[in-house]
């Protein structure tokens, strides 16, 4: 929060309201002579007191003493420890310990309003929700599921709502700007039925928890620590002794424990080590025992909770992007309040100094942030500390990384794990699983076929709708239609088929992700947390009440593939389909008809001169792309235009029409996504852009459904933001649904330029009529734009008789035979036709 230097006299640091000539650039952490232990400089000739106090500074891994660089530690990874770079006659040193006293002395001013801001914060949030409880308690209108009513109308109103609080004490749901233009206080909720004081064993979550105690009544909210089983020994220590110095000064502050029922070694044998793609043991060992724990007594139902966190923006990027108050950020029913958001590592510190709030003492080793033992999230640094002070700890949990790197057959191990690169495991190559779910087909059926399902095939269904059972087939119904299944068992498998629902893509999802649910269960707990009204249920089994079960799907869809262990063993880089193009990654960012323009304008200049006032990280990446797809640029590099690129410049002059239809021609070839929508989307199919992110996803299940997604509204931008959507390839019916319709209209030099396109794919000089119809053919005329034989034929016969003959139709007697001049490709032919 505010700017910082270095205290020469002190050997501390000064917080300023404003920056001077002497700001830091980055925020220090302090260190402990328990670090420079680690680091053996006593073994080096330095000489320090084994005090409280801190020695010096820290600035990412330099090391400063009264504001001068001392040395730099580099080259630690979990297996070795740093090197030690001195400055030039620092090699030996004598210190002496920061003068706290002083320090917090000289910034007395910056903490009190920092900490009076804070506190005011937790007080006044904590009001205004038990403000709500007693308005909800004593007036009937406001007893309404207002956050329930809140989303309808988001959905309704295409919108942003917000639920405000009316001069009649009555709740209201209004434009979010409406209430922010009035002066409004917005209310995540009506209701909360627990207040919570996050604890996780680190620095910020202790300052949080002390500014909690000083802020609210200790009756009012509890503390709940989540021991996930690879907690550093450090933290259990730090809960105990906080537990006890609190409950000394508020003997009604309760404390409690959360555990998942499993051990977590357990879990790495059933899910595989945890990576940054599959990040499991968050949730399965924190998350779901934390509000398994808070859900109301005698219900299943999630309780409504507000939490106090130790979220700081300085952290990450991801989290400098939050708002100080925010529902869902975590899970739907939990409101996560903020009062540290903008604080320092520095203003951390010195609340800690000043209130002497004990610490963990893993910081006091060096690490920078306090978590589990071993996290495919931590620094090299800190695995270093971790497996140097608390190697008994770490020793399980690192032979089981040995063993799964040893089993992908990775000749130097040791090397492998130093490099991190057991932390990016990003599918289940390595890990056995007896236990499989393959889609056989999902066209005009979806068909599955199964191997040692953990669960019976159906126990998730009623997630989607309510279905009958005989013995090995039922109804399911879905939005008001009913679909037959029929169940067969065979030899070592069982193949389950759900009729005629490939209208519907996003079903087929749904359906595969609660078959998906029922093959890889292990009763992990992390879904049951997700179930709204407590219908589902995961211990002693898996199960879901139909009484209570509201369908929403919630427990289906808040994981990749409807469940955090089969997107865990799922095998990814395995393509289903032969010579299938990878997907391009267009940052969500379409082929822009204005984009464009400016380009073939400009093109000479256009990426040196920069006046395209496009972001150059995040819009032009993508554009380059789509006009190297577009044969329009050589490649992204060197991002030289092409000879079609430059005729295309002096066409969209006169005939811009014709142009975006001759790049259309050109995507579908090159764009991996244009070439699969051609391919895949039948034409007159009325879908929403969420049905075909399912369809997609359906070819590219390796890749995230949330990647898919994003390609697809790429794809659906350049539909919007070209005059491509108005050749019926993205037809808009409603609001958001869409159909693909044919395209009549198509220009007889574009239909031209296709067919020597197609003959070039085939490398083929001459074809059948019955080849650009035919339901195998993944390109051609009949893909790109869904033109009629009818009308195909007609323009066959004129340019077979015009002056340059570029093409011979025979289509007398049941002939249907195309040949195009040896002589020309595409691109020629194009420009003979033109003219």
């Amino acid at each position: 929060m505010y700017k910082i230097s270095w205290d020469y006299e002190t050997g501390g640091v000064l917080l300023h309201s404003h920056v001077t000539s002497d700001t830091l650039g980055i925020t220090p952490r302090p260190v402990f002579w328990e670090e420079l232990n680690l680091l053996k400089l006593h073994e080096l000739g330095w000489k320090y007191p084994h005090t409280e106090e801190p020695l010096m500074w820290a600035c990412n891994k330099q090391y400063f003493y009264r504001g001068e660089l001392m040395f730099e530690a580099k080259g630690a990874n979990i297996y070795d420890s740093p090197i030690v770079l001195f400055q030039k006659g620092k090699e030996k040193a004598t210190l002496q310990c920061v003068d706290v006293a002083k320090m917090l002395h000289r910034n007395k001013d910056f903490l009190f309003l920092l900490e009076s801001e804070a506190i005011e914060f937790i007080r006044d949030t904590y009001l205004q929700y038990t403000s709500a409880n007693r308005s909800t308690a004593q007036v009937a209108s406001n007893q309404l599921d207002y956050n329930q009513l809140l989303e309808n109308a988001e959905k309704r109103y295409k919108k942003k709502m917000a639920i405000v609080k009316e001069d009649c004490d009555s709740f209201d749901i209004v434009p979010l700007d409406t209430a922010k233009e009035n002066g409004k206080r917005i209310f995540h909720s009506t209701k909360i039925d627990r207040f919570l004081a996050s604890f996780s064993g680190g620095k910020d979550s202790q300052v949080v928890l002390d500014l909690c105690t000083r802020a609210i009544p200790s009756t009012d909210f509890e503390v709940i620590y989540s021991d996930t089983g690879y907690e550093l020994p450090t933290s259990l220590a730090l809960y105990e002794q906080v537990r006890q110095h609190y409950t000394s000064l508020y003997p009604d502050l309760k404390f409690s424990v959360a555990r998942n029922h499993e051990s977590v070694l357990n879990y790495w044998d059933q899910i595989g080590t945890p990576s940054d793609t599959h990040r499991w043991c968050c949730s399965v060992m924190k998350t779901a025992p934390l509000y398994r724990m808070l859900k109301i007594e005698g219900t299943n139902k999630q309780a409504k909770v507000l939490t106090f966190d130790g979220v700081r923006a300085e952290e990450s990027t991801k989290r400098s992007r939050y708002s100080r108050i925010g529902k869902g950020v975590k899970h739907d029913t939990v409101i996560n309040a903020s009062p540290i958001l903008e604080w320092s590592i520095v203003e951390i510190y010195l609340y800690i100094f000043k209130y002497k709030i004990p610490i963990n003492l893993a910081y006091r080793n060096g690490m920078t942030r306090v978590g589990c033992v071993l996290c495919p999230f931590s620094s090299d640094w800190n695995d270093m500390i971790s497996n140097m002070r608390y190697n008994e700890r770490v020793r399980p949990f690192l032979s089981k990384i040995e063993l799964f790197v040893s089993s992908l057959g990775v000749n130097d191990i040791d090397i492998y794990i130093k490099s991190g690169n057991w932390k990016r495991r990003a599918g289940g190559k390595g890990l056995c699983s007896k236990s499989s779910m393959v889609v056989v087909a999902s066209k005009p059926h979806l068909i599955i076929t199964i191997t040692n399902p953990k669960k019976d095939c159906l126990t998730f269904l009623s997630a989607i709708g309510k279905y009958t059972r005989n013995t090995n087939s039922g109804e399911l119904l879905y939005k008001g239609t009913l679909y037959k299944y029929s169940i067969e068992q065979r030899n070592d498998s069982i193949q389950i088929s759900f009729e005629n629902t490939y209208a519907s893509p996003v079903l087929q999802g749904l359906i595969k992700r609660a078959i998906n649910k029922a093959v890889y269960c292990i009763n992990c707990e992390a879904c049951e947390v997700e179930c709204p009204t407590g219908a589902l249920s995961i211990l002693p089994d898996a199960k879901i009440d139909y009484t209570k079960c509201v369908h929403c799907g919630k427990c289906l869809t808040f994981h990749e593939d409807g469940c955090i262990v089969a997107n865990s063993l799922k095998v990814t880089g395995i393509d289903k389909a032969k010579n299938k193009m990878k997907l391009t990654d267009y940052n969500r960012f379409g082929l822009n008809e204005s984009w464009l323009e400016t380009y073939l304008c400009t093109y000479e200049t256009y990426f040196e001169d920069k006046i395209h006032g496009l972001n150059e990280t995040q819009q032009i990446p993508p554009f380059k792309k789509w006009l190297v797809q577009a044969e329009i640029l050589d490649d992204v590099k060197k991002h030289n235009i092409t000879e079609f690129g430059k005729y295309i410049a002096d066409l969209y002059i006169n005939a811009p029409d014709l142009a975006w239809e001759l790049l259309w021609i050109n995507l579908s070839y090159n764009s991996p996504i244009a070439e699969w929508y051609i391919g895949n989307v039948d034409w007159n199919f009325v879908f929403t852009e969420k049905d075909i992110a399912e369809l997609a996803h359906n070819d590219y299940g390796e890749m995230a459904i949330n990647s898919v997604g994003k390609i697809i509204y790429a794809l659906f931008r350049t539909f919007r933001e070209s005059p491509l959507g108005n050749l019926g390839l993205l037809y808009k019916i409603e609001n958001t649904r869409y159909k693909k319709m044919p395209y009549d209209e198509l220009s007889r030099e574009a239909i031209a330029y296709s067919l020597y396109k197609f003959a070039s794919f085939l490398d083929v000089k001459s074809f059948r009529i019955s080849d650009l119809y035919n339901q195998n053919s993944k390109h051609g005329l009949w893909r790109e734009f869904g033109v009629s034989k009818e009308m195909l034929i007609k323009e066959l016969n004129f340019l077979s008789n015009e002056r340059n003959q570029i093409l011979t139709a025979e289509l007398n007697m049941g002939l249907d035979h195309i040949s195009l001049r040896e002589d020309l490709d595409a691109f020629s032919a194009l420009k003979l036709i033109v003219g």
